[in-house]
């Protein structure tokens, strides 16, 4: 899905002019924390609308869409991995996949596997270690199969053997899907077709 910002002003935290990015494209946004970066994620993700400016998905203007309509397009469209992980801690891994994905089978499984938690497929979600609940939270997202993938800091709670599992993962499962990440961990540069630095972009 192509995604494109015009003119954009989010009242005193930031503005810029116009940023791009073309469907299929892996793309890392980087900088320090506390600079406006999960912002900007909810501004392509339709949870926010800018004060000023334009943002268009696949040729969809967000900003003229109903709360509504931005509900759908976001549950049909967008996978989000939120930095504060939002797993309901009271169930099981297997119960929060439940909530995204219409029925659990192999690629559940398989997909735990792959980031080191197979073993922990019924065990409360809130039981887990904070890395473990990142690593659950990227395959949540991942089960929903959405055309654009949103991550917030996917690999802060993460060493690094498991925050190669979990790049990894997201690259295998976003080959034909827009992947977007912002991070302020430099380990990931090496991940992403693009590298854009949030303090030029704002300037």
């Amino acid at each position: 899905m192509d995604i494109e910002l015009r003119g954009i002003e989010v009242a005193s935290l930031f503005k810029f002019s116009h940023l791009a990015i073309s469907a299929s494209e892996k793309v890392l946004i980087y900088g320090p924390s506390g600079g406006g970066k999960t912002s900007l994620l909810h501004l392509i993700g339709g949870l926010w609308k800018p004060t000023r400016g334009e943002v268009f998905c696949d040729g969809k203007n967000l900003c003229t869409l109903s709360d509504f309509e931005l509900s759908e397009f976001r549950k049909n469209r967008i996978g989000f991995v939120f930095q504060k992980m939002n797993l309901l801690e009271h169930m099981t891994c297997a119960e929060n996949l439940e909530l995204v994905a219409n029925r659990l089978g192999e690629s559940a499984e398989t997909v735990l596997r792959a980031v080191g938690l197979s073993d922990k497929f019924h065990v409360k979600a809130g039981t887990l270690s904070l890395g473990e609940q990142q690593r659950l939270a990227v395959v949540r997202v991942l089960l929903q199969n959405p055309a654009v993938i949103l991550a917030d800091e996917p690999t802060s709670s993460l060493d690094e053997a498991n925050a190669k599992k979990v790049m990894e993962l997201l690259l295998e499962a976003s080959q034909k899907k827009t992947l977007i990440v912002v991070s302020h961990d430099s380990r990931l540069q090496k991940y992403f077709d693009r590298n854009l630095n949030f303090a030029e972009l704002i300037q």
